[in-house]
């Protein structure tokens, strides 16, 4: 995710679900880091090397194919190329959409699920009571990005969420500068508080 820093307009089509209150307004837009991203895009490319390995095996196994033996051949591999533009879209949809929308009031988290659906949960920053980030391995710390959790009053949620007592945790991977996105909340939620 990325924190935008540049004046927002909420009237901006896109912002239109969030029904804003009266005097909120967005304060940050933060999407996935596009290392989240990568592995899909290794996972796509290396698939897509199966029917090139096909068609070498094809070649040397069948030096002569009957014609409707190239018109399955060229069917299958359609179809599979088909399929991994359509994944490959699709999980283009998911990195693209998954947003947290940072307001003078709350937060909120966006999460694409599949092409056509998305789930929205949103805290008030009233209810933080910490936020921290865990930035793990070379590639994490090399490109920082990481998993920002956010403990709240409330229960759990998000996409690893664990349930502590009567206290959850709101986390979301894949943010860019985690460190720098905890310090931020939690300075609006101090804010927020009356204590900023």
């Amino acid at each position: 995710m990325k924190l935008v820093e540049k004046p927002i307009d909420a009237n901006d089509p896109g912002f239109l679900y969030l029904n804003l209150r009266p005097n909120e307004t967005v304060k940050y837009i933060v999407r996935h880091h596009w290392a989240g991203f990568v592995s899909t895009v290794l996972l796509v490319f290396g698939m897509a090397m199966i029917p090139v390995l096909a068609l070498i095996v094809v070649h040397y196994a069948l030096p002569n194919p009957t014609p409707d033996a190239v018109y399955t051949i060229i069917v299958v591999i359609s179809a599979f190329v088909i399929f991994l533009l359509t994944f490959l879209f699709s999980s283009w949809i998911n990195y693209y959409y998954d947003i947290i929308i940072i307001t003078s009031e709350r937060m909120i988290n966006v999460n694409q699920v599949g092409m056509l659906a998305r789930q929205t949960s949103e805290l008030s920053l009233r209810q933080i009571q910490d936020a921290s980030a865990q930035v793990h391995g070379f590639w994490q710390t090399t490109l920082n990005y990481g998993l920002i959790v956010i403990q709240t009053a409330g229960e759990s949620s998000g996409e690893r969420s664990i349930r502590t007592g009567l206290e959850g945790l709101f986390s979301v991977p894949d943010v860019p500068d985690p460190n720098r996105l905890a310090r931020t909340i939690l300075e609006l939620h101090q804010v927020s508080m009356g204590n900023g």
